[in-house]
């Protein structure tokens, strides 16, 4: 019995916080609609990243619907102005693609582009946590996500791995992408940058504390 009272627990348990991922998938869908699909979509994502990151740090007792609109109104402009650069960069890195592989067609070129873009893509999986997470001046975001993605590889190749397992479970329950599409492919994403984040602030706190205590040498 007291097992039984435990997988209920373990089954309830998920069942209230997949009703809050497709709360979230709805508000991502309602308010990526509000600003016109295009202009939405950047703010709706970062009001979501906001929000999964408190469950992150505080717990998920959080408001989900007030704070999705609040973050939504308060980042609009900022949002926008960033995935701008992310979308320049993007083209950029395409265009450099695209003519690495049908003019240049230099083979150790190539590998630097191909490092620079898998840098980028990583750089931006980082991107959202570290714009929730982080008050910082607008271009230091995305040296700030950089730092992050080559300080902590490992959590950046789970993201992917995370993300591979997903598309598979799509392939067997498509139904899922309609009702938890969005919420639950950037879950693992978020969670990992967070934990990278983390990481990445633990460690420099050990170093300034060392720095900071006296060391005694022989006279």
């Amino acid at each position: 019995m007291v097992n039984m009272n435990g997988f209920f627990r373990h089954f309830y348990t998920f069942g209230y916080w997949l009703a809050k991922m497709m709360i979230l998938n709805i508000c991502w869908i309602a308010f990526t609609l509000l600003g016109l699909g295009l202009f939405g979509i950047a703010p709706a994502s970062l009001a979501l990243t906001n929000i999964v990151h408190k469950w992150f740090a505080e717990g998920t007792e959080v408001p989900i619907l007030k704070e999705f609109w609040s973050a939504y109104k308060k980042n609009f402009v900022k949002a926008n102005g960033l995935f701008f650069v992310w979308i320049l960069i993007s083209l950029f890195l395409y265009m450099d693609y695209f003519i690495s592989k049908n003019y240049i067609q230099s083979f150790y070129f190539h590998i630097i582009l191909m490092l620079l873009i898998a840098i980028s893509i990583a750089s931006f999986a980082h991107f959202l946590i570290v714009f929730v997470r982080y008050e910082l001046p607008f271009f230091h975001y995305f040296k700030q996500a950089l730092l992050i993605a080559l300080a902590r590889p490992m959590e950046t190749i789970a993201m992917f791995v995370s993300l591979i397992i997903l598309y598979y479970l799509y392939s067997f329950l498509p139904v899922l992408t309609a009702f938890v599409g969005v919420s639950l492919t950037l879950y693992p994403i978020l969670w990992f940058s967070y934990r990278a984040c983390v990481s990445v602030e633990e460690n420099k706190e050990k170093v300034e504390q060392k720095s900071k205590t006296p060391s005694f040498g022989k006279s």
